[in-house]
């Protein structure tokens, strides 16, 4: 396109030439570039500058030709072209006229610092700057008095010199204010904001981003724009509001991606890289920083350049891959090496010493802290030295010198107190309120306690499972910490337990709460839509990338999923700021103490884990009592890892057959207060688990030679505080059973087409005798089988007029992308793609479904597994069914055997009716038609579970637990 332009110029310019013979032709060249450049279209305008250079230099108008040099090299710096901007800026400084006045002599030197700035070469841009100010101010022009003083001052900011920076800012201010020059003015507004946030003064700050932003809206100048809207994601990202940064980084990255400016693009990507580095999302971290670092090659920036290798080198130590962040920290290093001392290099050191207490290396970590801290204190710089005293405090309090490391730590704390920013106060309370917990201090409680006020601030000001999810993960192994301080040094179990549950699926609360107020209906059709075509294409994208088996073109495919899933994101803060109802939601508080016991009658318990670094805490609730246990060590190992262990071989020895029998320890590190449990006459307990132990199934659990499930029924929560959002079960339907067996999976059948990944997945004969016997139980029933089992047919079906919804078909987990985890229903893609469907229900197409079953069953392998995320426990498919609308979910713990898996399900399904008529007869139902109904937290669905597991017990064939015991009940 470009070259299109500049050809048909020059044929108009032959046209016209003799037309324009009276006038000059340089001139309007000039204009015609002047304008280009208004418009932030640099290509262009350098294209015309030059040509009207050459037509000056031809008529030997040189003051002509140094003007339009002049744009010219200020388009170039705008273009991101950098390097030759100073080139040829130095050489306009040795070629220019003798007789060139005091301000053009000073707009050489504005430009030549301008560069030397952007390439990072501080002192020599100060030095051109001087010059330049002394010129401007012989030639008393108010307004470049102002350009220069306002672009000195960043070279001032960029090495840690605020006085002077805000001194420079401050002349260049009351310039442009006096002058009307508010293009300008946006500028100086943003270097105060640039200063001041460096200082820490971040809700001082904010006014003079807010300001720039909406003189730089008016202009509509992209490039102005650009830095505007990315320096406003970063304020609001430190002030906590993490849904408007969101969209602020988004509308930055598409005008720098539409501007091709490296030197704007790089910081963009790092700061949105953060974001998911935050969110415990390192893999796609790492895509941005890998795209950022490309960017940043580009523009010989050693600074800069060193900062990208050591976020990358971060996301390394995280993966625990030390020596390949060792090498990214070293090759920082050494481009900062024969420069200026600058506070990256101690950044790195920093990095560098935390990296070596998690090696257990005290002695080099001590030594790189000792360098980090040297620099720090030459600097003078508020967020390094508060750093260096926190890893300080950290090396002090390994060393088991805990008055020390609260010296530091309160160093620490002063220094980021006065920031006033959410996000960025939260980690220096935590670090504190810990170092007062080691001397036992009461202060550790005050602290904690503003930390979690801030976390939930933060928290609930972002849309999207991602950042939500992402965010509190990092914060939630706080809760479980403070939780332990409780029961070991004030013995209040009922706060402990309250913490915990603070700390467990808040995310999965928040969509319950959601779906059940309904906010989302609000939405117009054509937001519905865009939604839900965003969704489709990332799971397009997802699908390709499974399917691709070319490196390069996996690499396309997956920078491609990074951008469009962050758009997305986008699009649902978006979302969420324009409806008002959603952003002025008041999300449900976990449960409180006294509510979790009244859940309870007096034969139900609950069983409550988690895990506080190593140590397990243990809760047993019941309806009048909660005991809180914390357990330190099991035989000689810390508990965590005795139970991570134990919990794999149990598996192990139950799915393979392999090991030992009975787990006596396992056994009683769960199981507390057996005891307490019998004089209570408890029969029913559910088990809310945290960490390793969301993979026990318990009923199979066994002492003296008998499993628990023939002792007490069992069922699962991800939480108790979600309790009271699961949709309730007895909703109106007008069938009872929708069953699906998608038994064709073997491949080879003419005219089909199927996935790579389809053909990895076996036939399931036996789920179409599965679904005939369980259907005969019904009189309303549809049934799918075999090629019948489509996506698209699924979707064209009422969903919410089944109680009983059932899928005998293949699962697949994805525990790296857990919205890609779903139910493989059928590998015909040809017919699928007609209807816009792939045959993989996915998590996320699970969670949009509106459903009023009483149960969903997934007789499929592994349904009830998935990641594990701090604050959100397990990801697996149950959830999706939960927010859809199910009361409860039933899904396995490992592969199934199909063929006991048949009769496992014609015994409970047969049991589920018997219990249904018990429990829900005619006078429960007349009680629930005027809301006089309690509903039991074990139901019928329970009871019939047990049932079938005990008839599994006692079967001749199908009696081991690797056949009745991976099917698990969760819900209400």
């Amino acid at each position: 396109m470009k070259a299109i332009l500049i050809f048909t110029f020059l044929c108009a310019v032959g046209f016209f030439s003799e037309l324009m013979a009276q006038e000059s032709s340089a001139d309007s060249l000039f204009d015609i570039a002047e304008d280009y450049y208004t418009a932030g279209k640099y290509d262009d305008a350098i294209q015309y500058y030059t040509l009207s250079g050459e037509d000056y230099l031809q008529r030997d108008d040189s003051l002509g030709w140094v003007k339009t040099k002049l744009i010219q090299i200020d388009a170039l710096i705008s273009n991101g072209e950098v390097q030759q901007a100073l080139d040829s800026g130095l050489d306009l400084s040795q070629q220019k006229p003798s007789d060139a006045s005091l301000l053009t002599q000073a707009r050489i030197n504005y430009l030549i610092g301008w560069a030397y700035r952007l390439l990072e070469q501080y002192e020599n841009s100060k030095e051109y700057y001087l010059q330049g100010i002394e010129l401007v101010n012989a030639s008393k022009d108010s307004l470049w008095i102002a350009y220069l003083n306002n672009n000195i001052s960043y070279a001032y900011l960029y090495t840690d010199d605020y006085e002077k920076a805000l001194f420079h800012l401050t002349k260049a201010k009351e310039v442009y204010e006096d002058l009307g020059r508010t293009r300008h003015l946006s500028s100086v507004l943003n270097g105060i904001f640039l200063t001041l946030s460096d200082l820490g003064l971040h809700k001082q700050a904010e006014k003079y981003i807010r300001a720039s932003l909406e003189i730089r809206k008016e202009i509509n100048n992209p490039n102005l724009l650009d830095i505007a809207y990315h320096n406003m994601a970063t304020s609001h990202s430190r002030l906590g509001r993490r849904d408007s940064a969101i969209i602020n980084y988004q509308k930055s990255l598409k005008l720098s991606r539409m501007l091709e400016n490296p030197y704007d693009i790089t910081q963009t990507l790092l700061n949105i890289g953060n974001l998911y580095e935050e969110s415990g999302e390192n893999e796609t971290a790492l895509l941005y920083y890998n795209e950022a670092l490309e960017f940043n090659r580009q523009t010989n920036r050693p600074v800069s350049i060193a900062n990208n290798l050591s976020m990358i080198a971060q996301l390394a130590v995280e993966e625990g891959d030390y020596s390949t962040a060792e090498s990214f920290y070293m090759d920082a290093l050494s481009l900062l090496e024969g420069g200026e001392v600058t506070a990256e290099s101690a950044q790195i050191y920093f990095r560098l010493s935390e990296m070596e207490l998690s090696r257990g290396d005290y002695n080099s970590a001590e030594k790189y802290l000792s360098d980090g801290f040297e620099i720090a204190s030459n600097i003078d710089k508020t967020t390094l030295l508060a750093q260096g005293h926190k890893l300080k405090g950290e090396v002090y309090a390994m060393q088991g010198n805990f008055d020390s490391s609260l010296k530091e730590y309160k160093k620490y704390y002063k220094l980021n107190s006065n920031e006033g920013a959410l996000s960025l106060s939260i980690w220096p309370a935590i670090h504190l309120a810990r170092a007062y917990n080691r001397v036992e201090s009461d202060s550790a409680f005050v602290l904690a306690k503003q930390v979690f006020e801030n976390i939930d601030a933060v928290r609930n000001n972002v849309a999207g499972f991602t950042f939500k999810a992402g965010f509190f993960s990092e914060y939630a192994g706080f809760y479980n910490e403070v939780a332990e301080w409780y029961i070991v040094r004030k013995e209040d179990h009922n706060k402990a337990f309250e913490l915990v549950e603070g700390a467990k699926a808040r995310v999965l609360m928040d969509e319950l709460a959601e779906a059940e107020s309904k906010l989302f209906q609000q939405l117009d059709e054509a937001t519905l839509i865009r939604k839900q075509q965003m969704q489709k294409q990332i799971d397009k994208l997802y699908g390709e990338i499974r399917e691709s088996e070319d490196n390069t073109e996996s690499e396309q495919l997956r920078n491609e999923l990074k951008n469009l899933e962050f758009e997305y994101q986008t699009f649902l803060n978006t979302i969420r700021q324009k409806v008002p109802d959603l952003k002025a939601f008041e999300y449900p508080e976990p449960l409180r103490a006294g509510d979790a016991m009244d859940l309870l009658d007096d034969e139900t318990a609950i069983f409550e884990y988690a895990f506080a670094n190593d140590k397990l805490i243990r809760f047993l609730i019941t309806q009048d009592a909660i005991e809180g246990t914390v357990i330190e060590q099991i035989g000689s190992q810390p508990a965590k890892t005795f139970l991570t262990q134990e919990i794999k071989k149990f598996r192990e020895f139950i799915i393979d057959g392999t090991g030992e029998g009975e787990y006596e320890q396992l056994y009683n590190a769960l199981i507390p207060g057996e005891d307490l449990l019998r004089s209570k006459g408890v029969r029913n307990f559910v088990v809310v688990p945290g960490g390793p132990i969301s993979f026990v199934p318990f009923e199979a659990l066994s002492k003296d030679g008998k499993y628990i499930i023939q002792t007490y029924n069992v069922k699962y929560l991800p939480s108790a505080s979600i309790y009271p959002f699961i949709r309730p079960p007895h909703r109106t339907t007008s069938q009872e059973l929708l069953a699906l067996a998608g038994s064709g999976f073997e491949g080879g059948q003419e005219g089909i087409t199927e996935s790579s990944s389809q053909t990895s997945f076996a036939s399931l004969p036996s789920t179409l005798l599965e679904v005939d016997s369980i259907a005969a139980n019904f009189s309303t029933t549809r049934l799918l089988k075999n090629e019948d089992v489509t996506e698209a047919t699924l979707k064209s079906f009422d969903l919410s007029q089944f109680r009983y919804i059932h899928f005998a078909t293949h699962a697949e987990i994805d525990e790296i992308n857990p919205s890609q985890s779903g139910l493989m229903l059928s590998k015909k893609m040809e017919v699928e793609s007609l209807f816009g469907e792939d045959g993989h229900l996915n998590s996320t197409e699970i969670s949009g479904l509106r459903l009023n079953a009483d149960l969903v069953t997934l007789s499929a392998c592994q349904t009830g597994m998935g990641k594990l995320i701090n604050g959100e426990g397990l990801l697996g498919l149950q959830r999706s069914f939960l927010t859809a609308g199910s009361s409860s979910v039933m899904v396995s713990l490992w592969n199934i055997f199909d063929r006991s898996t048949s009769v496992f399900m014609s015994k409970f399904y047969k049991s589920v009716l018997e219990h249904k008529e018990e429990d829900y007869g005619i006078w429960n139902q007349s009680l629930d038609l005027v809301g006089l109904y309690e509903h039991p937290m074990f139901d019928y669905k329970a009871k019939a579970l047990r049932d079938a597991k005990l008839a599994m017990i006692d079967h001749p064939y199908y009696n081991k637990p690797v056949h009745w015991a991976p099917f698990i009940l969760i819900g209400k």
